[in-house]
């Protein structure tokens, strides 16, 4: 490993910092269940066998994984924590395809051992910029990593991250609302509220304390608790104070007697305010309560510490309770005021980098717009990062800074000055909102009076700027869990998309249908509207698929796109796009744009009435060729596309080229294959004695070429030999197997005239001896006739079956026999010295036989024996009709569009023995997909 970094480098591993950011998350993990998730979402994606979550402090610890052993959540990565090593130093993705023959990881025992031969692992950077772990998938067997498999990685890695410092921010709230708990335990002072519309009262535990009761407490209404809790000669004054702040939507405050459950009487402050809905209708009272009995036996300046206290905790309770930053200003400002100040106002470090942000209370707003003539924003203004002014100053170096004095805060800030003229300040005290060791703003108290600081003011400062800290900083966390969420929704939106995309342009070879099944994905996705042009083979553009958001203008669109392809000038996206192979995107589209590309008035209105306000075109690209172009447009209301659209819109875009690619190719290489099997199949003989119908239908276009064959011809003695067999395979190797297979067989028979049996004996041995190395199913018939079987009517059917389904025979009476007669004899190419046995059966003139290959009779979900008794089914119901219409309607019946094997049928029908051989036939009606035999072309059968 020394190899992979200079002495000098400083040791990454060993960063104290980056272990300390890796710890912070490591404590907070909630669990597996969300990294086990990634970690398959990962491994399927990529098509890998294990994946896993790791987070690399001063050891590699797994916290999540898939396809891993049980007991290894939780624990150090024993065998990859290595590999992980690399990652966190190098800070970027590490891609081994074959770890075996890779230097820097061949000796690591996680190789050695054969676990891992395959690595692809991406790192994860926490927010404070460290590299805290790895998101890594990996195989026993090599695997070349592609470009999209490690993008698609690193996206992963970032929703990583993100569940990580999701599960830190809701730690920091969780300690935000605890150290709110102790303050106000610390602070004694009691919790009081009121719900106006039911009139319920409630205490909690520390202010049913004061009271003298245990636990906390329901009353059924503030009369209630007036008149059962409240000294008599102080009823009035408690009944006058709520009036006030109901009628005037503000504060509650009064000084009263209570009435303890043990007798005791104690003097309270109870401090409220109205809260209001939104229609400003009053809901409920928010309160506190404090017993100052001992403050008012001593000294006036402890009755007003208590009160301050009372304020504050009042205040913190504001503070823990706001959902916007800009709200802290005026809340702390109350708290401000306890200590006679004019105004308040924040300075805030934004997280993701930006300026600092200044917020003020309506007085410094106010009276900055008087001096200044000028419109403040209440939601803060970007403010300079220098050490001009106090606020600024505290925030930079998070030192405390007081002036009691105008000319004291001009000699230290000479700008403070122009504050003095402008608002009226004359006394400013900031400190900084510090959480831990991080410095997120500064809180800045301003007196419109010289105003010295005492150690009680310093004292109540430190609590408020506590408390904004605190609130300052769980905002934050919301904000950047809520940005995190967004941010891993769109992430696994676009996702989704490219899986869906993948599983679309997989599902079949017809490409239009994919191609028209992409663009109903990508809308609304991606955009408002969208169209797919491909280009030709002589390059020329032709529209292929068309989307709306809006189902029922797709006409509309249908009709734009054709006219907008017929008319478009080599300045338009689309040729621009298919010339270069480059995206082009388009954040605003203007007129001059679309007069250039579109010289058609016709087609540029009805590109207005589609709206197009922005949009990005790609290019559909497959091994460097550029096969067409996807444009996407969206409307004012949605904006341009955003950059992680563009790239996720790219992506589909090579996909979709990769698929027209494939579609072509895959084509040619049927159309060849094809065309190679259907010119080995010859048109069959013409016996004065029957007639012979053959039949080849191929596989559905999804599938490949497979190896059915059929022959007929006259051996030297007169007799008909009739074949059929099929090679093992689907492939073009198969059909050319096949085309040897036949050869043989059609000479084994002709020069030796032996029976069927004897001709699958030799023909076994060529195979064998000639090194075909084919395996394949084979019938072999012969129709023989002497002068018995003449006089008697009859001629012998003589085969030898090699593990071929069984002929079947169709009487003139409509009675079918399966000849089966025991089982069949092994497939050729298995073992050729095995026995072979011919079989005879009579057949009566006016009788057909039909002998077929097994994809006729047997699918994946119809086991052979089912397949067999359907075709004998629809075979009785065949009597009567000429031999080819017989062939066709079984293969009507059971031949389906979508098989995935091809079907070979050949049938014979004996001549009645007072009817002369049938004249040929003409043309005939064929069903969908089926060719019919021909004595001419040998494709035909």
């Amino acid at each position: 490993m020394s190899t992979l970094h200079a002495p000098s480098t400083p040791d990454v591993l060993k960063d104290a910092h980056r272990i300390a950011s890796a710890r912070r998350l490591l404590v907070e993990v909630p669990g597996p269940a969300a990294f086990d998730r990634l970690s398959a979402l990962a491994a399927r994606l990529v098509g890998a066998g294990h994946a896993k979550v790791t987070l690399f402090t001063d050891q590699d610890t797994v916290i999540g994984g898939h396809g891993l052993p049980a007991g290894v959540i939780g624990g150090p990565a024993l065998l990859t924590g290595a590999l992980s090593a690399i990652v966190v130093r190098e800070g970027a993705p590490l891609n081994i395809p074959v770890a075996s023959a890779d230097e820097r990881v061949a000796g690591l025992p996680a190789v050695t051992s054969g676990q891992v031969n395959a690595y692809l692992g991406a790192p994860l950077v926490a927010a404070s910029g460290h590299v805290v772990g790895v998101l890594a998938v990996y195989d026993s067997v090599p695997r070349s990593w592609t470009d999209d498999a490690a993008r698609l990685l690193e996206q992963l890695s970032a929703s990583v991250v993100a569940e990580l410092e999701l599960s830190a921010a809701q730690s920091a709230v969780g300690a935000t609302s605890a150290r709110l708990e102790v303050a106000l335990e610390a602070s004694s002072v009691g919790i009081w509220e009121q719900d106006l519309r039911t009139r319920t009262v409630f205490w909690d535990q520390r202010c049913a304390a004061i009271f003298g009761i245990d636990g906390a407490v329901q009353l059924d209404s503030m009369e209630d608790l007036v008149r059962r809790h409240i000294h008599p000669e102080d009823h009035a004054a408690v009944r006058e104070a709520m009036q006030a702040a109901l009628f005037g939507r503000g504060e509650f405050l009064v000084e009263a007697r209570v009435l303890r459950a043990d007798g005791a009487v104690r003097w309270t402050v109870s401090r409220g305010r109205v809260v209001v809905d939104p229609s400003g209708e009053a809901v409920r009272i928010l309160g506190t309560a404090v017993d100052v009995t001992d403050a008012r036996d001593e000294a006036e300046r402890r009755l007003s510490a208590v009160q301050r206290a009372a304020a504050i905790a009042e205040v913190a309770a504001e503070l823990a309770n706001a959902t916007r930053i800009e709200e802290l200003a005026d809340i702390a400002q109350r708290g401000a005021e306890v200590l006679g100040a004019e105004s308040s106002a924040l300075t805030v470090f934004d997280p993701s980098g930006a300026p600092l942000r200044l917020y003020m209370t309506h007085w410094l707003v106010d009276a900055a717009r008087t001096g200044a003539d000028v419109e403040l924003p209440r939601d803060g203004i970007e403010v300079d990062l220098d050490d001009s002014l106090p606020h600024q100053f505290v925030a930079r170096h998070g030192r405390r800074v007081f002036l009691s004095t105008p000319e004291e805060a001009s000699a230290r800030f000479p700008k403070m000055s122009e504050i003095t003229a402008l608002l009226g300040v004359h006394a400013v005290a900031a400190l900084p909102l510090r959480v831990e060791s991080r410095v997120l703003g500064s809180f800045v108290v301003v007196w419109a009076t010289e105003h010295p600081f005492a150690g009680g003011d310093l004292e109540v400062l430190e609590a408020l700027t506590a408390q904004i800290a605190l609130s300052v900083s769980r905002l934050q966390a919301d904000s950047q869990r809520l940005a995190a969420v967004a941010a891993m929704a769109e992430a696994n939106r676009h996702l989704q998309l490219l899986a869906d995309a993948g599983q679309v342009l997989s599902g079949t070879l017809d490409i239009t249908s994919q191609i028209e099944q992409l663009a109903g994905l990508v809308v609304p996705t991606l955009g408002d509207w969208c169209w797919i042009v491909v280009t030709d083979e002589q390059g020329r553009l032709h529209e292929l698929a068309s989307a709306h958001r809006d189902p029922h203008r797709s006409e509309e669109l249908e009709e734009y796109v054709r006219s907008m392809v017929s008319s478009m000038t080599d300045q338009a996206a689309a040729r621009v796009v298919a010339r270069t192979g480059r995206p082009l995107v388009m954040p605003e589209i203007d007129c001059a744009r679309v007069e250039r590309a579109l010289p058609d008035p016709e087609a540029r209105r009805s590109l207005a009435r589609l709206g197009a306000d922005s949009g990005a075109v790609v290019p559909l690209v497959a091994r460097g060729q550029t096969m067409g172009a996807l444009g996407l447009f969206t409307a004012a209301e949605r904006g341009p596309l955003s950059q992680a659209e563009v790239d996720t819109a790219v992506e589909v875009g090579r996909r979709a080229g990769l698929a027209l690619h494939h579609s072509r190719l895959y084509g040619q290489q049927r159309a060849l294959a094809e065309t190679l099997q259907r010119s080995l199949l010859t048109a069959p003989p013409e016996p004065d004695h029957s007639e012979i119908v053959v039949r080849y239908v191929p596989a559905a276009a999804g599938a490949e070429i497979g190896g059915d064959w059929y022959d007929a011809f006259m051996q030297s003695d007169g007799a008909t030999v009739l074949a059929i067999g099929d090679v093992v395979g689907h492939d073009s190797r198969a059909a050319a197997a096949m085309g040897q297979v036949r050869g043989l067989l059609r000479g084994i028979s002709y020069s030796s005239g032996a029976g069927p049996a004897e001709v699958l004996t030799q023909l076994d041995r060529a195979v064998q001896g000639l090194a075909l190395d084919t395996m394949a199913t084979c019938l072999v018939a012969r129709l023989e006739q002497d002068e018995d079987g003449v006089r008697a009517g009859t001629t012998r059917l003589r085969w030898a079956n090699a593990g071929h389904p069984p002929p079947l025979v169709l009487a003139d009476d409509g009675t079918v026999t399966v000849l089966d007669d025991g089982p069949a004899d092994l497939l050729l190419g298995v073992a050729p010295d095995s026995p072979r046995t011919d079989h005879v059966t009579e057949v009566s003139r006016g009788w057909t036989v039909l002998l077929y290959t097994d994809g006729l009779v047997e699918r994946r979900d119809r086991d052979i024996d089912v397949g067999t008794a359907e075709l004998v089914e629809v075979l009785r119901g065949c009597t009567g009709l000429p031999l080819a219409e017989l062939c066709d309607r079984v293969l009507a019946r059971l031949f389906l569009p979508d098989a995935e094997d091809d079907v070979a049928v050949l049938g014979v029908r004996l001549h009645p023995e007072d009817r002369p051989r049938p004249p040929e036939a003409g043309p005939q009606r064929m069903p969908p997909g089926i060719e019919p035999a021909s004595p001419v072309r040998p494709e035909a059968g």
